[in-house]
C-alpha cells in the first residue's frame, strides 16, 4: 500500500499547479546551502559542532511550524480514504511514507548530511556514525512535521490543537510584522557564531539536549574514542523515532464522526441574556452568542489565540533585539491591533447560519447584531491585551510607556472593532463550508483585501490619538499626557461607533446579499457606485475568479486523463 500511496501522491502533483511548490524548492535549496556553508566556514571543530547543533534545531523548528503554511494536510488528505475498507494502521503508515518520499524531505536529508564535513574533520572513521545518524534525524524531523499536524486535531477539535496552531500562526504573523528584529540579530551573530560557536550556558545545554543534535554529539564521542556513548546516542535517537512514528500513524488516519455528549451543567448562566450579567435585549443575546462562539468554535478560538501569541512573539523578538527591548512593552497593543485581522470575516465564518439574520430581521436586529459582535470582540480581546501588556512591561521595565499604552490601546481597540465589522460586512468570504473544515486555514476564504483594508483603516482611524501622544511626549507636559489618555478613549469609542454605523447602514438593505454570497457565490442585484460597493464587488470578483480557476484546473486534468 505504501508504494501505491506514494505513486498516487506524485500523480496528483503532476496534475496540480506547481507555483508555490517551486518557491518552496528555492527556499529549501537556499537553506541547504546555508547549512553546508556553516559546516564549511566554521573556524574549528568545536565551533562547527556547536553551530551545526543550532542549525539542526532550527530545521526541527521549521518542520514543527511548517504545516501552518499549507494548512497541514499536504497532498494526500486522510479524508480521501475515509470510506475505503483499508486497515487504519497500514493507511497511516502509507500516508507517512508518502511524506518521507518528497522533494521537501530530500532537502532535509541533504542539510543533515552536512555533518559529514564535521566527521571528516575530526576523524574520518566517524563518517559511519553520520551514515546512521543522519537518516535517523531525517526521520525524526519529517515525522515531527506530521505529528504536529496530527496534534492540530485534523479537524481542529481539540483545545491543544487550537493552541498549537495559534502558536504557529502567531510566530508567522510576528515574523511578518517584526521579523527584522530577529533577522538583524541573527545576521550580526553569524560571524561570531562561526568564529566562537554558541556561548557556554543554558543555550548550549538546551540545544544539546534536543534529539536533532545527537548525531553531532555521537560523532564527537566517537572521535574521542567513546564509541559506546556514540552508540547509545544513536540508539536513543532510534527510540525517539520509534515513539514519534507510533504516535503519528494513528493521528494521520481518518477520524470517525463520534457523537459528542453534552456535558451536564455546562450552561454558561452568566452569559445568558437576562439571566446573568447581560441584558435581556437583542444586543445582549448577540453578545452571548458571540462570546460562546469565540470560546467554543475552534476557528474563532484560533483567531483569539493567534492574536495573543503574535503579541507575545513580537515582544520576545524585541527583547532579544537589545536596543529594541523597550518596544516589547507595546506587545499588548499588537493584540489590540490583531482584533481587526481576527474579526475581519465574521459573517463569512458564520457560513449559511447568516440565514437566521435574514429571516429574523426587523427594524433593530441589524444594529443589535453589529453592536453585539463589536462588544463580544472587545470582551474577548481586551483582557488578553491587558495580560500581555502587563507581562512585557514588567520584562522590559519601560515604565515611560504606561501613559502611551493607556492612550493608544483604547483607540486601537475601537478602531479595530469598527474596521473588523465593516470589512466583514463588505467582503464576505465563506471559505470552506463549516461542515467540511479540516485545517486551520479553512475558515477563511480570499481575505487578502480584508487584511489590507484593516491595516490601513486602523492607523487612519487612530490618528487623533497618535497626534496627542506625540505632542505630549515632545512637551513632557503632565496635563497633555492626561489629555492624550482622554483623547485615546474618546477616539476609540468614536471609531467603533462610526465604522459600526457605516456597517449598520450597509447591512440594513443588504443582509440577503450577504447570505446569497455565502450560499450561491453571487449577488442578485445591480451593482451600485461608491467605495463600499467597490470593496464588495472586488472581493466577490476575487471569490468568483478563484472558483473559475479551480474549475479550469479540474477540466484540464480531466482532459489530460481522457487523452
Amino acid at each position: 500500500m505504501d508504494r501505491e500511496l506514494i505513486s498516487l501522491k506524485f500523480t496528483m502533483l503532476r496534475n496540480t499547479t506547481p507555483g508555490l511548490r517551486k518557491v518552496g524548492w528555492v527556499f529549501g535549496g537556499v537553506a541547504v546551502l546555508a547549512t553546508w556553508a556553516v559546516a564549511l566556514l566554521a573556524s574549528g571543530d568545536q565551533v562547527r559542532a556547536s553551530a551545526l547543533t543550532l542549525v539542526f534545531a532550527l530545521w526541527g523548528l521549521g518542520a514543527a511550524i511548517g504545516p501552518v503554511l499549507t494548512s497541514g494536510a499536504g497532498v494526500l488528505r486522510a479524508d480521501y480514504f475515509a470510506l475505503l475498507p483499508l486497515p487504519r494502521a497500514a493507511l497511516g503508515r502509507g500516508l507517512l511514507a508518502s511524506v518521507l518520499v518528497s522533494i521537501a524531505s530530500g532537502f532535509v536529508l541533504l542539510a543533515l548530511l552536512a555533518t559529514v564535513v564535521h566527521a571528516l574533520s575530526v576523524a574520518p572513521e566517524t563518517v559511519v556514525v553520520v551514515l546512521v545518524g543522519a537518516p535517523l534525524t531525517w526521520l525524526l524531523v519529517v515525522t515531527l512535521s506530521r505529528l504536529v499536524y496530527g496534534l492540530l486535531g485534523a479537524a481542529m477539535k481539540t483545545k491543544l490543537g487550537v493552541e498549537i496552531a495559534g502558536v504557529q500562526f502567531g510566530l508567522m504573523f510576528a515574523a511578518w510584522f517584526a521579523g527584522w528584529m530577529v533577522v538583524q540579530v541573527a545576521v550580526e551573530s553569524i560571524p561570531k557564531l562561526l568564529q566562537d560557536g554558541l556561548p557556554e550556558g543554558i543555550i548550549t545545554t538546551v540545544v544539546d539536549a534536543l534529539p536533532t543534535s545527537w548525531t553531532v554529539l555521537a560523532v564527537d564521542a566517537a572521535a574521542a574514542g567513546d564509541w559506546s556513548r556514540a552508540g547509545l546516542l544513536l540508539l536513543a535517537l532510534a527510540g525517539v523515532d520509534a515513539v514519534l512514528v507510533l504516535a503519528t500513524i494513528p493521528l494521520l488516519v481518518p477520524r470517525s464522526a463520534a457523537v459528542e455528549k453534552r456535558r451536564q451543567g455546562r450552561r454558561s448562566r452568566a452569559l445568558v441574556a437576562g439571566g446573568g450579567i447581560l441584558p435581556a435585549t437583542q444586543t445582549g443575546a448577540v453578545v452571548m452568542k458571540e462570546l460562546r462562539q469565540w470560546r467554543r468554535d475552534a476557528w474563532r478560538a484560533l483567531e483569539s489565540s493567534t492574536a495573543v501569541w503574535t503579541g507575545a512573539a513580537i515582544g520576545v523578538f524585541a527583547l532579544l533585539g537589545g536596543y529594541t527591548a523597550p518596544v516589547a512593552s507595546f506587545a499588548g497593543l499588537i493584540v489590540a491591533f490583531m482584533l481587526g485581522l481576527s474579526g475581519c470575516n465574521l459573517y463569512g465564518q458564520d457560513g449559511s447560519a447568516v440565514w437566521q439574520n435574514v429571516v429574523g430581521e426587523d427594524e433593530s436586529s441589524v444594529r443589535s447584531d453589529v453592536r453585539g459582535r463589536q462588544w463580544a470582540m472587545l470582551l474577548v480581546f481586551v483582557p488578553r491585551a491587558l495580560v500581555v501588556s502587563v507581562a512585557f512591561l514588567l520584562l522590559s521595565q519601560a515604565w515611560w510607556a504606561v501613559p502611551v499604552l493607556l492612550a493608544s490601546i483604547p483607540a486601537v481597540f475601537g478602531a479595530a472593532a469598527g474596521a473588523a465589522i465593516l470589512v466583514s460586512a463588505l467582503g464576505v468570504s465563506p471559505g470552506v463550508d463549516p461542515r467540511r473544515r479540516l485545517g486551520p486555514n479553512d475558515a477563511n476564504g480570499n481575505i487578502a483585501l480584508h487584511v489590507w483594508i484593516v491595516l490601513l483603516l486602523v492607523p487612519v482611524a487612530s490618528i487623533p490619538t497618535a497626534g496627542m501622544i506625540v505632542w505630549s511626549q515632545l512637551t513632557g507636559s503632565a496635563a497633555l499626557t492626561v489629555a492624550a489618555v482622554v483623547v485615546g478613549l474618546l477616539n476609540g469609542v468614536a471609531a467603533a461607533w462610526a465604522l459600526g454605523r457605516v456597517a449598520i447602514e450597509y447591512l440594513t438593505t443588504r443582509m440577503p446579499d450577504v447570505f446569497s454570497r455565502i450560499r450561491y457565490g453571487q449577488v442578485f442585484r445591480e451593482a451600485d457606485d461608491g467605495l463600499l460597493s467597490w470593496v464588495e464587488s472586488t472581493t466577490l470578483k476575487g471569490e468568483q475568479d478563484l472558483a473559475n480557476q479551480k474549475q479550469k484546473q479540474r477540466e484540464a486534468r480531466l482532459a489530460r486523463a481522457a487523452r
